[in-house]
């Protein structure tokens, strides 16, 4: 199936995904086949899964429960799989996704029946992207992301002309953050950290006479540093768009002690896509993210922290 047109629209902080068409066999959770319609106006907007679940049981909950809310239109009956909507309109590529599909046939025009299901949808889902080709319709509906856990909360609808009536195929897709293992943690014996700016590709007089490098030793400072690195998610897996960087960095390294060895370093890049890299016990981990939270990036939190101020952000033209 061709799709034209599409457009996409995330909130702050979400990266706009790069999506794919390719055919792909729907995705049924076992036991979702029977779950009623009918829920509180605001019932999908946050999971209930328990706080003690895994992320991905937290997001396989609540692609079930979005499903759950989705605002069935007068006279819609269920149906099996409908063939010429075997592809989904817009499906995230990783594979830290759960996702539940559903078919229905309704009557009226797959226009009319999208601005319907879009009139009727339960509080807190916002337009993310509408999209038109070969006779097919799509519309995106998207929740706020629950932060460190799901990043991507989404409805999506295809509508088709079908035998006099519209067809529909209905998808509540989750992307979640698998948890950090403690090997990709900076480890608890770090007690000094040092912070150095990488100017990158615009060299700035004024910047590299104020942004200065300084070695952090208090061991409170220390360990909420570490705290709030280790707070930091994985860079979510897929393919992305990103805005300009320029090379500027915060480069965070860990020690033992002052001139002792070295457990970890991390390398925060200003701009682009907000990207962490860590290396730690001389093996390099898993990039993290360093708007993956509510709340200021981790370069911001780091001089705040240590009580510094960087006048010029590293890399900037």
């Amino acid at each position: 199936m061709r799709r034209t047109d599409m457009t996409t629209r995330r909130g702050p902080l979400r990266l706009p995904c790069l999506l794919s068409a390719a055919a792909c066999a729907a995705i049924l959770l076992s036991g979702c086949g029977s779950q009623p319609f009918g829920p509180k106006p605001d019932a999908a907007r946050t999971s209930t899964a328990r706080p003690s679940a895994s992320p991905r049981q937290r997001a396989v909950a609540d692609a079930a429960r979005i499903m759950a809310s989705f605002p069935r239109p007068p006279g819609a009956v269920r149906t099996g799989l409908i063939a010429s909507l075997t592809q989904s309109g817009a499906r995230p590529i990783t594979p830290d996704l759960a996702s539940v599909t559903r078919w229905w046939r309704v009557p009226g025009r797959p226009q009319a029946v999208l601005a319907w299901i879009r009139a009727h949808l339960p509080s807190g889902f916002t337009p993310a992207g509408t999209g038109a080709g070969a006779g097919t319709w799509t519309g995106m509906f998207a929740l706020p992301a629950v932060p460190s856990v799901l990043t991507q909360r989404e409805l999506v609808v295809l509508a088709t002309q079908d035998r006099g009536q519209t067809a529909i195929r209905v998808d509540a897709q989750v992307v979640w953050l698998p948890a950090r293992p403690a090997a990709e943690r900076v480890p608890p014996d770090a007690s000094v950290v040092t912070v150095t700016p990488v100017f990158g590709l615009n060299p700035n007089q004024y910047a590299e006479r104020r942004d200065r490098a300084f070695t952090v030793t208090d061991p409170a400072k220390v360990a909420r540093i570490t705290a709030v690195v280790n707070g930091l998610t994985r860079f979510p897996a897929g393919e992305f768009s990103c805005p300009a960087e320029f090379g500027g960095q915060m480069r965070l390294t860990f020690a033992t002690r002052p001139g002792g060895p070295v457990v970890a370093r991390l390398t925060a890049q200003y701009g682009g896509c907000g990207v962490v890299s860590v290396r730690i016990g001389g093996r390099d981990m898993p990039a993290l993210s360093e708007s993956g939270n509510s709340g200021p990036p981790l370069q911001q939190r780091v001089l705040a922290i240590a009580g510094v101020n960087w006048p010029v952000e590293p890399g900037t033209p």
